[in-house]
């Protein structure tokens, strides 16, 4: 197992924020990929902890590859990169089926971004516009009625065994909530009763950099465009809920929303549509002469 003292090294990524507005010029794209030489004893978790990166992210990019046995030696590739969520830019975004948070943080002009788990379809994590209402320490788990059989109890106080972890940030939608957990191999997946669990070095960072009446928008975006070197990139994931009933009509939607729709290759649209590689992927350049025309490729 790698140490928290690595955890804590490798995570809390921090970005600048992209400037320009211009299709050409933007860039939309945050992160990296890393080469890692597998340890012995080194599991996938263990991987995805040390990268700040959700156990589902490197299970979709490798999905022949058994979680549990990885060959010692071996080099992986970890996409820890990311298009940025269409958000304003401001306060806290979590984008559910990407199970990622972002924070754009103005006066540090930059964006941070960790996993989370969100809820499962049978208890789903809240769409819209909220806030931060609450905050605590060492809070007290108020059970949700529909696990207090499991429990036993109506309420579990503060330590080790708390399921919400050390730090809460409470929502503007009751029962809802930020929060760390007691269990870090369940962060990036879609399991919990609808709050947002984040890893414990992760949530340490977060909770006191966002105060009181903090912006927490949650958004529902499986399909993104983005910019980066004067191309543009598509990153898809699953529909987890099940809420969009043509994803290629939804992507097209988007495309011509963000004026790119006769700038993409379609084929190769299509291809990441399908594989939901959850990593973002070239699919075309922009036009020069702005919306409408096509880029050179197509020409």
């Amino acid at each position: 197992m790698l140490v928290a003292a690595v955890w804590a090294g490798a995570c809390a990524k921090s970005y600048l924020m992209p400037v320009s507005e211009d299709p050409a010029a933007r860039t939309t794209i945050i992160g990296r990929v890393y080469r890692h030489t597998v340890q012995p004893g080194e599991t996938l978790l263990d991987i995805a902890r040390k990268y700040d990166m959700g156990i589902t992210e490197l299970q979709t990019f490798y999905p022949n590859v058994d979680q549990w046995l990885l060959e010692e030696g071996s080099v992986l590739q970890i996409p820890a990169l990311w298009i940025l969520p269409a958000a304003k830019g401001e306060g806290i975004v979590i984008n559910v089926p990407e199970l990622r948070l972002y924070y754009f943080i103005a006066r540090y002009g930059a964006v941070w971004t960790y996993p989370v788990t969100v809820g499962e379809k049978e208890t789903p994590t809240p769409i819209g516009t909220f806030r931060v209402v609450e905050k605590a320490v060492d809070p007290t788990w108020n059970i949700p009625e529909r696990l207090q059989h499991k429990y036993n109890e109506k309420s579990m106080p503060p330590g080790g065994d708390n399921p919400i972890g050390k730090h809460w940030l409470g929502l503007s939608r009751e029962r809802y909530g930020i929060h760390g957990t007691d269990n870090a191999w369940s962060v990036g997946r879609v399991i919990s009763n609808g709050c947002i669990r984040l890893y414990p070095e992760d949530m340490e960072k977060l909770f006191p950099e966002a105060p009181r009446e903090t912006i927490v928008d949650i958004v529902y975006q499986p399909v993104k465009f983005g910019f980066r070197r004067g191309e543009i990139f598509i990153e898809v994931h699953e529909d987890i809920y099940g809420r969009i009933k043509n994803l290629e009509k939804h992507a097209r939607s988007l495309a011509k929303k963000m004026g790119v729709e006769d700038s993409v290759d379609w084929e190769e649209v299509r291809m990441a549509l399908h594989e939901k590689s959850g990593v973002p992927v070239p699919v075309g350049v922009p036009a020069e002469g702005g919306e409408g025309e096509q880029s050179a490729r197509h020409r």
